[in-house]
């Protein structure tokens, strides 16, 4: 995928658009796709932000029409909102990176219409590509929030478990935001005592995924028990347990990294 900064000038048509709605995002169900051609739609919104190139050379951009009370469509068969997280897990990585980018570019742009400095409306700084406070000087980056993924491994089980967020019957493996002045490996270690009480060790860290809800940076790791029972905390955790490859329950799907990170304890105890 091919990425450039945020703010490009829109001066031709036949671009792609990346479409979101009240936190939705707008698909066309018969062509399964959410990149819809500019040409087939009604939309005449001022802010395009600029997400990448599509396979076919066209420029995609990402568009929010929340505000919007227009029909937009004059040349699709059906387009319909769909739930981000549910599109997100039925979608090809590339995809879902395309997705996450145009997310998260339209959320940094709405939580920093004014400055927290001054209160004062920012202004774009072209060569900076970043919002800026007019009294200060102050540049506001798109923000990324690191967050840990910890698959702990006990001989052949892996625990898993339930958060208070997740849906009924989901599980997956345990997950924090890393704090301020720690290392991601010592998040693996905290969240991990804090959550379910047990200490780990030989922490490796295997991949890395964006997660757009809104700007997260998902980090995982790879882990084995060392000491302690389960404990759950029973704030963020309802039910956490080990399990063999024989009796997972129902996980993430493999396009998220916690799905990948199971798969890989299912294709090690296989």
């Amino acid at each position: 995928m091919h990425f450039k900064r945020f703010f490009n000038i829109k001066d031709k048509n036949n671009n792609i658009l990346i479409i979101f709605k009240n936190n939705k995002i707008i698909y066309e169900p018969n062509l399964k796709t959410f990149l819809l051609d500019e040409n087939f739609l009604d939309i005449n919104v001022k802010d395009h932000l600029y997400v990448g190139i599509a396979n076919n050379g066209n420029d995609i951009f990402a568009v929010d029409i929340s505000n919007y009370k227009n029909d937009i469509n004059i040349g699709y068969k059906s387009l319909v909102e769909f739930d981000i997280r549910h599109l997100l897990a039925m979608s090809e990585p590339e995809d879902i990176v395309l997705m996450g980018r145009a997310n998260q570019l339209l959320h940094w742009v709405r939580s920093n219409k004014y400055s927290g400095y001054s209160g004062e409306l920012n202004q774009f700084n072209d060569k900076e590509q970043a919002f800026s406070c007019p009294s200060t000087s102050s540049m506001i980056y798109p923000q990324i929030s690191p967050c840990v993924l910890a698959m702990i491994i006990k001989g052949n089980q892996i625990l898993l478990a339930r958060n208070n967020l997740f849906p009924d019957g989901l599980y997956s493996v345990l997950a924090g935001f890393v704090e301020v002045s720690e290392s991601a490996e010592e998040t693996v270690e905290r969240e991990i005592m804090e959550e379910v009480g047990i200490k780990v060790k030989n922490i490796e860290y295997v991949g890395s995924q964006p997660w757009p809800f809104p700007s997260q940076l998902m980090l995982g790791f790879k882990c084995e028990h060392d000491s302690g029972e389960i404990v759950i905390d029973e704030n963020e955790i309802i039910e956490a347990d080990w399990y063999t490859v024989e009796n997972l329950p129902y996980v993430p799907p493999p396009s998220s990294l916690s799905g990948k990170l199971i798969n890989l304890f299912v294709e090690d105890h296989s």
